[in-house]
This record gives structure tokens, C-alpha cells and sequence, in this order.
């Protein structure tokens, strides 16, 4: 087997052996994002409400207070850079880095019409920006990742990572941007629903295999968060964690993977968590808009034995062309549908080149 094949499957072994030991110490199981951030937000409500109490007593009586810092993980709930905790000698208090929200302002962004309004036409902006960007045909064509449920699955949930990462570390509206990443969530799981029914399986064991998937998927995610912290300042050994990542996920631990493959999908991911944590402004991805940047150059690949694979197929079992501006998608009973972009019309019948 080829080095950088070999370093895959030990880094890939190494990173999953490191989050199970995890997850026995914490003693805890996968969740979704969606309650974690839910529990996290009631959390820090209680403590506001808790400095609001205070708040009345004599100044003199008020603690010192030192910084820290909190954010969350797809993994954990973990200190970072996102959010400032101030400690007190008995009670802590929370606040945001982008302008501090009052309670009132947080239940109004949570509960109000227009507050849920806007996190869910946010939330579905971004879910189809990464459901265009996964879906594109380069993927399973010039880029030979297998056209099945598992790496399509790997292929969205790594785009939704990257938004992951840029909303942790938003400074707009830190509160809001948690609440999108919930409603980011469950859009994911619903969207992931509708494509488990697709499959054909029974109604009965739709959920059982929903919750095999979300454990997949916060494995796959664990899997980028652990290369990403552990191995910051080693830009070798990060790639080689990433390649080990992707070999699992999203190749499905094929034997017969290309490390030219591995190399350029792992230099993707490098280059896209850049690109999504500095590179789009503010002002775009509040829109819902996300300038992916250039799909990886699949031409002149070679296999481990450094001969030039032959050219890649131009047409996939089950992967359909659609003219511009028409997209493929599912209703929630997993039947699928045609949906015109541009004028939001919708139709049963495949669009015609």
C-alpha cells in the first residue's frame, strides 16, 4: 500500500480510537447539535437572569470579574474564542462578543414570528448553498467518489461542517448565528429523512437508520474538529488527518482509493476551511451566500503505482444532468421533484436539455 494510503489508515484508526476513549471518559453518547445548543443557550440564559437578580445589590458587593473564553464543538462543548465568560466567586456570567443581548432580546430572537422567520429562510439559504455544492456531478464523475447513500451523505455533512465552523466564530450576532446553526441542524436531518425513504427502506426503520446516520455524521465531523485542533501547527500531520478522514468517510474505507485522490480532497478541505473562516465577508453569508470557490482539478489523477488512470465516466447510475437553473430534491415522503431556481416553479417531470 502506498505512504500516504498507509498514514491514512493509521491517522484515521489513531483520530477515531482518540474520540472513543472520549467519548467512554465523558461517559455521554451523540446528541444532535440542536439540543446541545439548546441546552447551552438555557444555560446562559439562567445565568443572565441570575446577574439580573444581582444586579440590585450594593456595587460594593459585586466580584471581581476575569475574562475567559467559550465556544462550542461539534464534539464537546469546549472553551474558545466565540463568546467572553466573566467568573465570579460562585456564579458565572456570559456574554457576547458582537454586541451583548439582553434576555429579552434573546427570547425575542428565539420565539418571536420574525426571529424564527429569519433563522429559518437563513438556515435554508445555507443548507441549499452546500446542497448544490455536494450534489455537483464533478464529485462522482472526474472525482470517482462512488455515487451511493454514505459518501453523498459525507459529502454534504462536510460542507456543513464548514458553516459549522464559520458560525461559531461569528461576531455579527454571536446568539443569532447559534440559532441558525440549530435550525442548519434540522434541516439536515430533515433533508436526510426524506433521502433514507428514498432509498426504499421500510417506514418503520426510518429512524432507527436516521439515528445511524447522525452517529456517522458527528463521527465524520469529531473527525475534522480533531485534526483541526490537534494538529494546528503541524501542517503534515493535519493533511495526513484529513486524508484519513476522508478515506473513511467519505471513500467509504476503499482499499482501492488513489492517494492522488486522497491528496487533492484533502487539500479541498484545507483550502475551504480558509476560505469559509476568512475569505467570505460578513455581509455574503448573512445573505445566504457562500462563493464556494473552484470543485478540485480531477485531470491527469494517477494511481498508487503512478500509472494515468484512464478517463473518468461521463455518466453515473442514478446521477441526473439538469439544465440550468433546475435542481433535483425530495419531498419528505422521499419522492422526488424538480425545482426551477430562478422563477421557484416546481415540476414532477424531469426538465428536458
Amino acid at each position: 500500500m502506498a505512504p500516504l494510503h498507509d498514514a491514512a489508515v493509521a491517522f484515521g484508526r489513531k483520530g477515531l480510537e482518540s474520540l472513543c476513549r472520549l467519548r467512554s471518559n465523558n461517559n455521554t453518547h451523540l446528541r444532535s447539535i440542536s439540543s446541545r445548543v439548546i441546552v447551552a443557550n438555557n444555560i446562559h440564559v439562567a445565568k443572565l437572569n441570575a446577574n439580573l437578580t444581582r444586579a440590585s445589590a450594593p456595587l460594593t458587593h459585586l466580584p471581581i470579574i476575569t475574562n475567559h473564553t467559550r465556544c462550542y464543538s461539534s464534539s464537546t462543548i469546549n472553551f474558545g474564542t466565540n463568546q467572553t465568560e466573566s467568573i465570579s466567586n460562585d456564579q458565572t456570567i456570559t456574554a457576547n462578543k458582537g454586541g451583548d443581548k439582553g434576555i429579552f432580546a434573546k427570547i425575542w430572537d428565539r420565539y418571536s414570528f420574525q426571529g424564527q422567520q429569519k433563522r429559518i429562510i437563513l438556515g435554508e439559504r445555507l443548507f441549499r448553498s452546500v446542497q448544490y455544492r455536494a450534489n455537483d456531478p464533478r464529485w462522482y464523475t472526474e472525482g470517482r467518489i462512488p455515487f451511493e447513500f454514505r459518501p453523498r451523505h459525507a459529502m454534504t455533512t462536510m460542507h456543513i461542517w464548514f458553516l459549522h465552523k464559520r458560525l461559531l466564530i461569528d461576531t455579527v450576532d454571536p446568539h443569532l448565528a447559534l440559532l441558525v446553526q440549530e435550525e442548519l441542524f434540522d434541516i439536515l436531518w430533515n433533508d436526510t429523512r426524506a433521502r433514507i425513504r428514498a432509498e426504499g427502506v421500510n417506514e418503520l426503520t426510518v429512524n432507527k437508520h436516521l439515528k445511524d446516520v447522525q452517529q456517522l455524521t458527528f463521527l465524520h465531523l469529531t473527525h475534522y474538529d480533531h485534526a483541526f485542533q490537534e494538529f494546528a501547527n503541524d501542517d503534515g500531520k493535519r493533511f495526513e488527518e484529513l486524508a484519513g478522514a476522508i478515506w473513511i468517510h467519505v471513500l467509504n474505507r476503499d482499499e482501492e482509493a488513489y492517494n492522488d485522490q486522497l491528496k487533492r480532497l484533502a487539500a479541498y478541505v484545507e483550502y475551504q476551511y480558509v476560505n469559509l473562516m476568512h475569505g467570505v465577508p460578513d455581509e455574503y453569508f448573512w445573505e445566504g451566500r457562500v462563493p464556494w470557490g473552484d470543485i478540485p482539478v480531477f485531470t491527469d489523477m494517477k494511481d498508487n503505482d503512478g500509472k494515468a488512470l484512464d478517463d473518468p465516466v461521463t455518466e453515473v447510475e442514478g446521477l441526473e444532468s439538469l439544465p440550468e437553473p433546475w435542481v433535483k430534491t425530495l419531498t419528505d415522503a422521499g419522492s422526488p421533484y424538480y425545482w426551477n431556481t430562478d422563477t421557484n416553479t416546481t415540476s414532477w417531470k424531469k426538465p428536458t436539455l
